[in-house]
């Protein structure tokens, strides 16, 4: 089983997203219709692939 790391979205700019992981800032694409500030998002490499809840 695979696990993917999940961050929080700082910025969203079209499909492009900056997302805040372990203190750093990740630029990553993204084609999730509905993602906002503050949302939190799972992704692999450099590509946002779902977004989750914080409790998750």
């Amino acid at each position: 089983m695979c696990q993917a790391p999940v961050g929080k979205v700082l910025s969203v700019d079209g499909g492009k997203l900056i997302v805040k992981y372990r203190g750093k800032n990740l630029g990553l694409n993204s084609r999730i219709p509905d993602v906002k500030v503050g949302d939190y998002v799972m992704f692999s490499l450099d590509m946002a692939i779902d977004k989750v809840d914080k409790e998750d």
